[in-house]
């Protein structure tokens, strides 16, 4: 399932590519993305999050530093007329991010973020569990030759889902794994670079223990470059993700729902 999704992206980045040689308007690059991401559990129902993050393109001309904290409130209730076993709502996240864009050929970046969001998981079906996750951003960029700020208002909607490599028992504690998700960008009040319109992310992750897993995707990305003209790009994205999950002895123990489910965390 996941080569195919690869093959699929595949086609797709190349039919852009040959649908734009006549056109200057789209590019096509490949980036490639390393993550290092961190959670710590205070209790059953809040917990904090993050990670660190080194980005850059072929052809190189950037290099992108990012930084991004969280803090996750599990939401418990659900209105009476609903009668689910779990709450629709199933978290709320709260966190900011400082992207730092050393420019080879231009002047530096700043991005600073803030951003209000929650899940939503579906229903089991056939053991498949889908996560929606609604995220609204506030994003402030500056060039280093500038001294004003631009803002950026945008909607971000993932769904997203993962496949057992092979199917276990009542626990998933180690194993292979298939993460594959889509997300839409929606932006209201674009910034003035850096747009992100769609991405299509199938990867392939390996489960150590409660605490480490790594994750390696290949990603499409269409973006809006610059604001100042009708320039896009058609990006595949390589990225590499290594998890680290600080969970305290006996505060309580997942089930096999909530093991899937934490694959699926941001």
């Amino acid at each position: 399932m996941f080569f195919c999704a690869v093959g699929f992206i595949s086609l797709g980045v190349r039919a852009q590519s040959e649908g734009s040689q006549d056109s200057d308007e789209s590019v096509f690059t490949a980036q490639f993305w390393a993550d290092y991401n961190m959670k710590h559990n205070i209790d059953a129902d809040k917990s904090v999050s993050g990670f660190l993050g080194y980005r850059t393109l072929s052809p190189q001309t950037y290099s992108r530093f990012v930084a991004v904290p969280t803090y996750n409130i599990r939401h418990r209730k659900s209105p009476e007329f609903i009668k689910w076993k779990e709450p629709l709502i199933h978290s709320f996240h709260l966190g900011g991010g400082i992207f730092y864009t050393n420019n080879f050929d231009t002047e530096d970046k700043l991005e600073l973020r803030l951003m209000q969001g929650l899940q939503i998981f579906t229903p089991e079906i056939r053991g498949v569990y889908l996560k929606n996750y609604l995220r609204l951003e506030e994003r402030f960029q500056k060039m280093f030759e500038d001294s004003s700020w631009s803002f950026g208002l945008r909607m971000r909607y993932k769904i997203s889902t993962v496949f057992e490599w092979r199917k276990r028992g009542e626990s998933f504690d180690r194993g292979l794994y298939l993460p594959m998700s889509i997300e839409f960008f929606f932006n209201f009040n674009p910034a003035d670079r850096d747009n992100d319109q769609i991405r299509i992310s199938p990867g392939i992750g390996y489960k150590f223990n409660s605490e480490w897993r790594c994750e390696f995707s290949i990603a499409y990305h269409k973006i809006k470059n610059d604001l100042a003209n009708d320039g896009t790009s058609n990006d595949l994205v390589f990225r590499f993700r290594i998890f680290k999950s600080n969970i305290k002895k006996g505060l309580f123990v997942r089930d096999k729902e909530g093991q899937m489910k934490d694959l699926m965390e941001e």
